[in-house]
């Protein structure tokens, strides 16, 4: 499905959520878990912490006022949100020694929110806005 310019930019960083998310649910009991993890800290601070912080301000406000600020998509995004800082902050707290069904639980969690915006999220909002407003996301999107 083509994407509106202004949620390309989102749509295209799903990829490397992917990748993290396929990479990490094929470790195994005797793989490096802490250097996995690291990697997963590492990729989480850089590109899907942001990634969920651009949403969070932006996107999902003008979302809200097409719609309404307890939408359930946007009730749900929240929700998956806060799953996976609750999963990466412990396995912030367990470093030393991730557990694996951690590590698994927020690759499948991570997997599971990229198919729901895609799917779901990012159509309703493409449906939802006008123009002019998917203009305007477009222009901030473009500065960051």
């Amino acid at each position: 499905m083509k994407r509106h310019a202004a949620l390309r930019q989102l749509s295209s960083d799903h990829h490397s959520g992917l990748v993290l998310a396929r990479r990490v649910s094929r470790l195994e009991a005797d793989s490096d878990l802490q250097a996995a993890a690291q990697n997963l800290l590492h990729v989480w601070r850089a590109e899907i912490g942001p990634h969920f912080v651009a949403e969070e301000e932006w996107l999902l406000p003008v979302f809200a006022r097409y719609s309404a600020p307890d939408h359930p998509l946007i009730v749900e995004t929240l929700r998956q949100h806060v799953l996976m800082r609750a999963l990466v902050d412990e396995i912030e707290e367990t470093l030393a020694a991730p557990p694996l069904p951690v590590l698994h639980a927020l690759a499948a969690a991570l997997r599971e929110h990229i198919r729901f915006e895609e799917n779901d999220l990012f159509p309703a909002i493409e449906a939802a806005l006008p123009e002019a407003q998917l203009q305007r996301l477009l222009m901030h999107f473009v500065r960051l």
